[in-house]
């Protein structure tokens, strides 16, 4: 006798192969969406640390002058720069202040073609271009020597940023 289809049992394990199947890729997907998730938010992360270091790098690279505030003010840390090398918001030789804000630890860019000066006056608010650079931060250094120039900027929970720049 010559068959010319699947008998039931045939039918049932290749269904119950198929299902076994199914549910095993349904776990392979749904662990390769968790990890891109994790890698996607990695790489925002890893951009943002980009930025930081190239927006630190070209603003203590070469400039003019450098100007520290020491640490006795209750309220801030700074550092002023003048002729920084770039501006993001379109100035010729800006006058930059990066400053550690120590109500909640955040780390500021600021950013005119006026001398800045903390605290700021009211009037000056509307000449001066402020960015957020990094909330918790710990710690915001720099160190000098004869020809280079170390910063160091340490966020909580997350690695530190050390950027050496020429003098």
């Amino acid at each position: 006798m010559k068959r010319n289809g699947f008998t039931l049992i045939e039918l049932v394990v290749s269904i119950a192969l198929f299902g076994l199947i199914t549910v095993f890729l349904f776990g392979v997907i749904d662990e390769l969406r968790k990890q891109q998730t994790f890698f996607q938010q990695k790489e925002v992360v890893i951009e943002k640390k980009n930025q930081i270091v190239s927006l630190l790098r070209t603003d203590f690279d070469r400039v003019q002058s450098l100007t520290v505030s020491p640490s006795i003010s209750k309220d801030f840390d700074s550092i002023s720069i003048t002729g920084s090398n770039r501006s993001l918001y379109g100035i010729d030789r800006p006058y930059v202040t990066w400053v550690v804000l120590k109500s909640d630890n955040t780390l500021v860019r600021l950013e005119s073609s006026s001398l800045i000066t903390i605290p700021i006056a009211p009037e000056a608010l509307y000449s001066i271009h402020s960015d957020r650079v990094a909330k918790q931060c710990e710690l915001f250094r720099m160190y000098d020597s004869p020809k280079h120039r170390m910063l160091y900027l340490k966020v909580q929970n997350q690695s530190p940023l050390i950027v050496e720049t020429s003098k």
